[in-house]
């Protein structure tokens, strides 16, 4: 309690001593020095959540045109910008299926196919937890991935036979596989994971650069995929077990299927939506070539399908609609907000030229070596989001690492996106992502198994990064 409230009252004499020095004294540096007391009080309330994440993101708002540092008109571009837009899109998206249930019964339906074996039974819940969170939310997935693992786990104690142990380290490695792969599918796609949101957005507003989202895809896909194939061989290895599966079991997951509304009009009109975002989002450019016009964007696309969400009927009769409007207030516009202050800090601290001059005391770092420079990066990054929030290390780091990258005369690309990347492959702690937290909330892993099994992950996380990756990006983005 006392810390939080010397958190709380600390910007505030921080902010009144500011103040009158700049009164009292007539030196240059102080809409620096101001902006810099700025970004500390914002990275502070974030890491402590001493007020909402979104509320957080407004002090630039608020606090910037007041010490007549920026003016309204110059921050506001920054909450409005282009890659919040797309975000946005994909949250509606993911609302439409969490819905109409699509995302539920897509995970059961991979368990029909794959739970001939125990271990197909691991690689279900891989399959289904990764390609889902590419598109939903990593907490979203894990919170509805939890319930079908606990009903899966207690329908094996019942009707399989087995060891006490065998169950265990089945029950373990099934957790531990929802949470490290909806950690790794949000890596997938650029509106999987808020720090590939953030990645982007600098990456346009500082640089001019834009990432196509089908070349986003085409890099990380395969780079998760072989991270997903090695967690499945380690944590099988790691936690043995050994369980007949008999046809039982695909009846008792087709009963569960059955369990759910019937595939109704509203979840083919959420799929066949959701497939024509996916299409246009793949497809643009030869559209785009074909119209003589920029007319596709990857956020006008992303708009595009949330508000037909809103628009289009299921039901003529009723014109009834897949989201409404109590489905606006379950968007998680608290992300928004903080996006849109993390871009004003960005904005202003490379405005003033703080990120220049921060990125100026790494100069003894060696220009010859981009690989090296990227990989104590991402290693830094890495160890650092096990014990703090990754949105609000991204919104810290990024700009930083991205401006020396380019000081170096080095692709801010090669060095932002593989930082970005690692930022989501925490593995060891629960605190280090919300998929931790929740698996671990559940009270079936321990803290030395996760650790454990983590800290490994954690290797090979950043070996598939460093290797597969950087040969992807440096195929696809490297100018």
């Amino acid at each position: 309690m006392i810390h939080r409230l010397l958190i709380f009252v600390l910007p505030f004499i921080i902010l009144l001593f500011e103040i009158f020095f700049q009164i009292l004294s007539d030196y240059p540096g102080g809409q620096t020095n101001m902006v810099i007391f700025m970004t500390s009080w914002m990275v502070s309330w974030w890491i402590f959540g001493i007020a909402p994440l979104g509320i957080t993101g407004l002090i630039p708002l608020v606090f910037l045109p007041l010490m007549n540092i920026l003016s309204i008109k110059e921050l506001t571009p920054y909450y409005s910008d282009s890659m919040i837009f797309l975000f946005l899109g994909g949250f509606i998206l993911a609302r439409g299926l969490e819905k109409t249930e699509l995302s539920e019964r897509f995970a059961l339906k991979v368990l029909t196919v794959t739970g001939r074996s125990d271990g197909g039974i691991v690689v279900g819940f891989i399959i289904a937890t990764a390609s889902l969170s590419m598109w939903i939310s990593n907490t979203a997935t894990a919170i509805m991935m939890i319930p079908i693992a606990q009903s899966v786990i207690h329908f094996l104690k019942i009707n399989t036979e087995h060891s006490e142990k065998d169950i265990r380290n089945i029950s373990t490695v099934i957790y531990l596989s929802i949470a490290y792969a909806a950690n790794i599918g949000g890596t997938v796609t650029p509106i999987g994971t808020p720090p590939n949101v953030l990645f982007i957005g600098y990456l346009e507003n500082l640089y001019h650069i834009k990432i196509d989202f089908w070349k986003w895809v085409v890099v990380m896909a395969p780079v998760a995929f072989v991270l997903l194939g090695l967690q499945y061989f380690f944590l099988n290895w790691l936690f043995k077990y050994k369980i007949a599966i008999t046809g039982e079991f695909r009846h008792f997951v087709q009963k569960k299927v059955k369990e759910l509304d019937p595939f109704n009009s509203a979840q083919k009109l959420a799929l066949g939506i959701f497939f024509l975002s996916c299409f246009l989002w793949i497809f643009k450019d030869p559209l785009n070539h074909l119209v003589a016009s920029n007319l596709l964007n990857d956020t006008s696309i992303a708009i595009l399908g949330g508000c037909l969400l809103f628009f289009v009927p299921y039901n003529l009769k009723g014109f009834k609609r897949i989201l409404d409007h109590d489905d606006i207030a379950t968007l998680p516009w608290n992300i928004i907000l903080l996006f849109g202050g993390g871009m004003a800090m960005a904005g202003s601290m490379e405005k003033f030229g703080i990120i220049q001059s921060m990125v100026s005391m790494f100069d003894h770092l060696p220009a010859s070596s981009p690989y090296l420079i990227t990989f104590m990066i991402a290693t830094l990054v890495l160890v650092l989001t096990e014990v703090m929030s990754n949105v609000a290390l991204c919104m810290v780091a990024l700009p930083m690492i991205m401006t020396l990258a380019q000081a170096k005369g080095i692709d801010p690309v090669l060095v932002g996106l593989p930082t970005a990347i690692s930022a989501s492959y925490a593995f060891s702690l629960p605190i280090s992502t919300p998929p931790n937290a929740i698996v671990f909330g559940t009270n079936k892993i321990t803290m030395k198994d996760m650790l454990k099994a983590g800290i490994v992950m954690n290797i090979m996380g950043l070996f598939s990064l460093m290797t597969l990756g950087w040969f992807m990006i440096k195929i696809f983005f490297d100018s």
